[in-house]
């Protein structure tokens, strides 16, 4: 069965560029049409689990405190941004014409691609990591390859479908850079989806592209329209992390999150990990309170021991890399270094200092 958009509606690509995608959660069946498999992963207990993990983490408890349900308050979860990816990859496999047996592959990998993000998402993964080394990229290796007990129904689905499962693995967890890089280069299905879901968040999400839009520029890149695009993509890119993922909200909001979890470490255990926000925060009282306070900048100063320093990052466009030629290494570069939260303790935005890192701030969201 080819993973493509179902043929009974064939305005769908058209359709999904006119409306607000990101207010409406996905409907799964429409997305996935007659790809029988990714309709058995979407229902897979460990696939369910994700619309418990909110896409940001930390932040959104900043920026959407409420349930869902309330206007402008829709919880975006690594279970709509999941979906939302998988639909890209079926751009790129319709516009490609991958055989069957590849569009299994890339489809998959696209839908599974978070499936092992802890709740509170990036937030969370950096004490675990060090905690009880645990992190995203091996966890999601893992339930693919049914090495854990809530992998083995994506497994099942996987060989049962008689696909490569090593292969969806090393593409979902970015570790093949087969198919033109999609999965493992700067300009990824995720990286589309998750920076064009976040603006959403600070911006006009009539005043972005779709991200259909910059899936097939990035996929045809047949003339100047489709490079202005990508290009303009990545702009947004950097918008959304100085604006949003390194804004005080932002890192005010991800150091709270880490210093909680250190200071409760004796409470949680390795298979905390892949559990839901809901089980987290009743197993950590004071924990969604903290991240939805009024205060939270106050809180944090008294439970700070220092400057709040972070690894920030730039996003810029070089034009002498050849976009036609696909040198997107080489043409969609970021810049990494070293910040401090200005007015925390008196410290200076532009110091370094005896401080800690922590959470999103020190690397790719998406």
């Amino acid at each position: 069965m080819r993973c493509k958009r179902p043929q009974s509606s064939p305005g769908l690509l058209t359709d999904s560029l006119r409306s607000n995608a990101f207010r409406v959660p996905p409907d799964p069946r429409a997305v996935a049409g007659d790809d029988l498999l990714a309709l058995r992963l979407i229902s897979t207990p460990a696939f369910q689990r994700l619309k418990q993990v909110r896409f940001l983490g930390a932040i959104d408890y900043r920026l959407v405190p409420h349930p869902n349900g309330r206007h402008r308050a829709t919880r975006y979860s690594r279970y709509e941004h999941s979906i939302g990816v998988l639909r890209l990859a079926q751009l790129y496999c319709d516009e490609k014409e991958l055989p069957t047996k590849d569009n299994r592959v890339v489809c998959a990998a696209a839908l599974l691609h978070d499936i092992g993000h802890p709740p509170l998402s990036h937030s969370m993964e950096t004490v675990f990591s060090q905690a009880f080394d645990i992190d995203h990229h091996r966890a999601t290796q893992d339930i693919i390859c049914g090495r854990m007990q809530s992998g083995k129904a994506v497994y099942s689905a996987l060989r049962a479908d008689k696909v490569d499962v090593e292969k969806v693995a090393a593409l979902a967890s970015g570790k093949c850079d087969d198919f033109d890089r999609y999965f493992a280069g700067p300009i990824t299905f995720d990286t589309i989806e998750g920076v064009l879901r976040s603006w959403a968040y600070i911006g006009s999400v009539s005043s972005a592209p779709k991200p259909e839009l910059v899936a097939a520029a990035a996929i045809k890149r047949s003339n100047a329209s489709h490079r202005r695009t990508v290009d303009r993509f990545w702009k947004y890119k950097d918008d959304v992390y100085s604006q949003l993922i390194h804004s005080p909200m932002g890192v005010l909001a991800d150091y709270a999150c880490c210093l909680f979890l250190e200071n409760n470490l004796s409470k949680l255990s390795p298979d905390s990990y892949l559990g839901t926000e809901q089980l987290l925060f009743a197993r950590l009282p004071g924990l969604r309170e903290l991240l939805t306070s009024a205060t939270l900048e106050d809180d944090i100063l008294q439970m700070a021991d220092g400057p709040i320093s972070y690894m920030a990052r730039q996003y810029h466009v070089d034009e002498r890399a050849d976009f036609f030629a696909r040198r997107d290494t080489q043409r969609y570069r970021q810049r990494r270094f070293q910040r401090v939260l200005p007015n925390i303790h008196g410290a200076d935005a532009r110091g370094a200092g005896a401080n800690r890192d922590h959470g999103t701030s020190t690397r790719e969201l998406f």
